[in-house]
C-alpha cells in the first residue's frame, strides 16, 4: 500500500509522518498544501496514493476543493501545527492514529475473504 501524508510545508508533520511510518507501508511519500512548501501537493501524488492522510480538515478541503481529488481514502488524523520535527508527541500521536487506521483497514480486508 502507498501512502501520501499532507500537512502545509512538507517540513514538521508530514515529513516526521513518512519518516517514522514508512515500515507500515509499501511506499511512503509526503508533502504540503502551501505554495512555498518543502515538497508541494501534486493531483499526481493523489493519483499514486492509495491512502492519503491529511494532518487538517483544511488540507482535505485542498485535496478535493482546489485538486479537484475526490479519492474515498483519505483520513483526516486532526494534528495540529505545534510540534518540532521528529518530536516524541507527535510520532506518538501519529503511531496511534494511523495504527488505528491500520488496524481496521486489516479487519475489513479479512471479512472479505
Amino acid at each position: 500500500m502507498k501512502a501520501l501524508f499532507v500537512c502545509s510545508q512538507a517540513k514538521l508533520r508530514s515529513r516526521t509522518a513518512a519518516i517514522c511510518l514508512h515500515g507500515e507501508f509499501d511506499e511512503v511519500k509526503y508533502a504540503g498544501t502551501d505554495k512555498d512548501a518543502d515538497i508541494v501537493l501534486t493531483e499526481e501524488m493523489c493519483d499514486w496514493a492509495d491512502i492519503i492522510f491529511c494532518m487538517e480538515n483544511h488540507h482535505v478541503d485542498i485535496i478535493r476543493n482546489v485538486l479537484d481529488f475526490n479519492n474515498q481514502n483519505i483520513v483526516q488524523l486532526n494534528i495540529e501545527d505545534k510540534y518540532d520535527f521528529l518530536d516524541m508527541e507527535l510520532i506518538h500521536m501519529l503511531k496511534i492514529k494511523v495504527g488505528r487506521w491500520l488496524d481496521e483497514n486489516e479487519r475489513k480486508e479479512t471479512n472479505l475473504r
